[in-house]
């Protein structure tokens, strides 16, 4: 067999190989997106992502019908950090209505993980040297697609409607383009780490880290030192550009309200204090074999492109801890950049298949057992540092968790008794917005600009996962958000330290309902504003616009331990 034919079945293989875990992995997503879809009280079918990806489709719904990229009509105030990806929830708009737009985004987000998966093989092809074998090859390049659609973190945000989909695919197609154009500017990497970070502002950091390394390697050389300052000119455009738009659409905002949210009124050392080591330490405590085997494997195997992919997770979880960490679970700020330290750990296995040759060197079944070390290796690669040997970012998609559930049977149940003209105020500031589409009132301020200005609650009343006060759910004015504007339909009257049921109760009346509504589940009520004329109270039933309010206990109200996931 000549090596000119042996290349090609090994091309062809690697192909048959590659095409086939992108069809199971497809396969498995779609499976996974069914299982999270649910019958509403509508009888109508609906597909659940986090709640807090259903803000940013009400911005993108906002946008394409014509009320700007707003979450309440007329109020320009910037509630996201992903405005790229709201510009593809509002392209999406036009075309699907709101029961299948998370579907789009979660099936746009399947793409997305497949070109990520397809950015790192090729990063791999590159970095592979002249002399591996075929077999081998085409081993390390199927290895090199799985790492980011086996990594569970990743797969479960990005099935959820996050942004972690997108942001992923163009930080990965960002350092391929780098990595290929060594000595010459790489356009297409600067303008993806641009796109990147106006799908989050984040990604400033992993783009620090990548220009920071390559000023490192044209310092010398001054021509090439020009072209990087050319190289940057794209990226520096769109950052600009955003901030630019930022300032006049949003009346000379220069960050995004969120950002004033979590992190006003906080000092660093409050915030790292107080939430982030704690966010972080259960993280490093799962992934301390990852972390050990990169510091072994840049120390006695060093490589500067593998300084590179390490520095970016590392980088990366410097900043998740000086920002206070997240309120939720999965560390999903790390998950697009956890998987490069896999590849670090990927990038030795042709150094262990050489050596593996030359030990065997001889041996009839020299290739069959190089072959089945790498596989063994690969699988101890694709399990190191998961919360269990076999743990899969798809086991948490066996069903709709029951607030998507209680969230979207509220929006249904006030789509139908509210007038155009009500409005509603909420905890979770997703799904009873979206597809209501009435007038918000947001009690944790991500899209109010007055509760986002207030002093946090370090107090420890809003705290979970070790954080002790939780980062855009530490401030809060009940008495201002309910007693003050009176939102037609409030979903609870208790948050943090905050218990202002006494008095709202003057105000709201209990509807009684046949689902289970949040925040306890076995509650069959909603709170609606007594004697409001833009409620249909002729469709409510036996309860008139006055009511007889049940007990306080009996009550849905916010909690400290349930929160927006």
């Amino acid at each position: 067999m000549t090596a000119t034919s042996s290349g090609r079945k090994a091309a062809c293989l690697e192909k048959w190989l590659t095409f086939g875990v992108a069809v199971a992995f497809l396969i498995a997503c779609l499976s996974a997106v069914w299982r999270q879809s649910f019958i509403a009280i509508d009888g109508q079918r609906y597909f659940t992502i986090a709640d807090d990806a259903l803000i940013t489709l009400r911005y993108g719904w906002n946008l394409a019908h014509g009320r700007g990229l707003v979450w309440n009509a007329g109020e320009r105030v910037e509630g996201i950090t992903n405005p790229l990806w709201a510009l593809q929830a509002a392209s999406l708009s036009f075309f699907l209505g709101k029961r299948f737009l998370p579907l789009g985004m979660q099936l746009s987000s399947i793409l997305y993980l497949l070109l990520t998966a397809y950015g790192f093989q090729c990063l791999l092809r590159q970095r592979l040297p002249a002399r591996q074998g075929k077999l081998a090859t085409t081993v390390l390049t199927t290895l090199a697609f799985l790492i980011p659609l086996s990594y569970p973190a990743l797969v479960s945000w990005s099935l959820r409607g996050m942004e972690t989909s997108l942001q992923s695919a163009l930080t990965a197609c960002a350092v391929v383009s780098f990595v290929r154009h060594r000595d010459r500017p790489a356009w297409a990497g600067s303008i993806c780490l641009g796109l990147a970070c106006l799908t989050r502002p984040d990604c400033v950091v992993s783009a620090g880290v990548i220009f920071g390394f390559r000023a490192s390697c044209a310092c010398r050389n001054p021509l090439r030192f020009r072209q990087l300052l050319k190289e940057a000119v794209p990226f520096v455009v769109l950052v600009c550009s955003a901030s630019v738009f930022r300032y006049v659409y949003y009346h000379g905002s220069l960050v995004p309200n969120t950002a004033i949210l979590k992190l006003q009124g906080m000092s660093a050392v409050q915030r790292i204090r107080l939430n982030g080591i704690g966010y972080i330490l259960p993280f490093l405590k799962m992934s301390w074999p990852l972390v050990a085997l990169v510091a072994f494997s840049l120390v006695f195997n060093f490589d500067q492109d593998k300084l590179l992919l390490a520095a970016i997770p590392c980088a990366m979880t410097a900043y998740v801890v000086y920002v206070g960490g997240d309120a939720f679970g999965d560390w999903r700020f790390l998950a697009p950049y956890v998987p490069y330290a896999f590849v670090v750990l990927l990038l030795d296995f042709p150094f262990v298949d050489f050596l593996a040759g030359r030990l065997l060197a001889g041996s009839v079944c020299r290739n069959v057992v190089r072959g089945g070390l790498l596989i063994l290796l690969g699988v101890v690669l694709l399990t190191v540092s998961r919360p269990s040997p076999c743990w899969s970012g798809f086991c948490r998609f066996r069903g709709p968790q029951r607030d998507n559930i209680a969230q979207i049977n509220t929006a249904v149940f006030l789509d139908r008794v509210l007038a155009a003209d009500a409005s509603v105020g909420v905890f979770y500031a997703g799904a009873i917005p979206f597809y209501t589409g009435r007038y918000a009132v947001d009690f944790l301020g991500k899209s109010d600009p007055y509760v986002a200005r207030l002093p946090p609650d370090i107090s420890g009343a809003v705290s979970w996962r070790a954080g002790i006060s939780m980062p855009g759910h530490n401030k809060y004015d009940l008495a201002y958000s309910i007693l003050r504007r009176r939102p037609t339909y409030i979903e609870g009257m208790r948050w943090g330290a905050q218990d202002i049921t006494e008095q709202a109760l003057r105000h709201y009346t209990a509807v009684p309902v046949d689902f289970g509504t949040w925040s306890s589940y076995d509650n069959h009520a909603v709170l609606l504003l007594k004697g409001a004329p833009c409620v249909k109270w002729h469709l409510i039933g036996d309860v008139t616009a006055e009511g007889n309010a049940p007990p306080a206990s009996a009550l849905p109200s916010g909690s400290t331990r349930l929160h927006r996931r």
